[in-house]
């Protein structure tokens, strides 16, 4: 069944699926207000060079502990703290403290920027979740350089540039749900209004059956033993077959008796006995063939009665 029959199908059963449409479309309505809708907060931070980054060392100051994420670089920096705060645990500990835990933190490439992204389910939870995150970012950076005694000046420092106070509604969820909804309701209409025309043809062609088939033609009678066969050609056209019958003599036994005086006996000749050897079981005499003989001649046709017509 192709895309034509299957609109074929519908419009054929129209009465079945416009009503299942319309519940379809209700179904959708319904879960459209039952799902309510995301809010999603973006915040961005950005990460501050050192104060003596830049500068040439004063080779008669004292030596000072160095800071070895100035040479692996802010990537390196930024890339760590945000494996640790999006690490499972951390993300438990936030939807604990009834946050949300759809949290995404992204290092940009070109430049060392934090973005974050949070969908929670109200304004304030999404709000309430970026500012929680990005606290959490400058806790570890730095922890991350105090741990090897960088002074204050050698320190990456960190600045927020949107703390995420400005949520947008996102209707993803929404869109998502109305789409699957839709679909459903749209297959369900289409194996229901099959599954309708299949019974019904089935009913039709029972019905039909019990007088005619399905083409409208009388059932055809069975032959019986009193059918008369039809002839193909003309009756005197066709060859007939006479049976004659051998008539049993009169006088078995007997022979005439050319001088009137009547019959008189005729001998028989009869076959000689044989005795078998002996030990052997006596042989089953000849049998005489019967007198009552059929035969069969073939009776002249139409023209060899009446003769070659020129």
């Amino acid at each position: 069944m192709d895309l034509w029959d299957l609109t074929r199908l519908l419009l054929r059963r129209w009465y079945f699926a416009v009503p299942m449409l319309l519940v379809t479309v209700g179904a959708v309505v319904l879960a459209a207000k039952s799902v309510a809708p995301d809010y999603k907060a973006m915040g961005y931070m950005q990460l501050i060079p050192a104060p003596s980054a830049g500068k040439q060392p004063d080779p008669k100051a004292k030596p000072r502990p160095a800071n070895p994420w100035l040479d692996l670089g802010y990537a390196a920096l930024g890339n760590a703290a945000a494996i640790t705060v999006t690490d499972p645990t951390n993300i438990e500990k936030l939807d604990k403290e009834g946050l949300s835990d759809s949290v995404t933190v992204v290092l940009s490439e070109r430049t060392p920027l934090f973005e974050i992204e949070v969908i929670g389910d109200s304004e304030q939870q999404a709000t309430a979740t970026v500012q929680r995150v990005i606290k959490l970012l400058q806790d570890d950076i730095a922890g991350k350089q105090s741990q090897y005694g960088a002074l204050e000046e050698d320190t990456i420092s960190t600045l927020v540039i949107n703390d995420g106070s400005a949520p947008l509604q996102d209707t993803g969820m929404r869109k998502r749900v109305l789409i699957v909804a839709a679909g459903l309701g749209v297959l369900v209409t289409t194996a229901s209004t099959i599954i309708l025309d299949y019974w019904l043809r089935r009913r039709s062609r029972a019905k039909d059956g019990d007088g005619q088939d399905s083409s409208g033609a009388p059932p055809e009678q069975p032959a019986t033993g009193k059918s008369q066969p039809i002839r193909s050609t003309p009756p005197d056209d066709t060859e007939r077959t006479q049976v004659l019958r051998p008539q049993p003599r009169q006088n078995n036994g007997f022979a005439p008796d050319h001088n009137g005086s009547g019959a008189k006996p005729r001998a028989v000749a009869r076959p000689p006995v044989v005795r078998p050897p002996a030990g052997q079981p006596p042989k089953p005499a000849p049998q005489e063939e019967s007198l009552d003989a059929t035969i069969v001649l073939p009776s002249p046709s139409f023209q060899q009665r009446h003769g070659k017509r020129s």
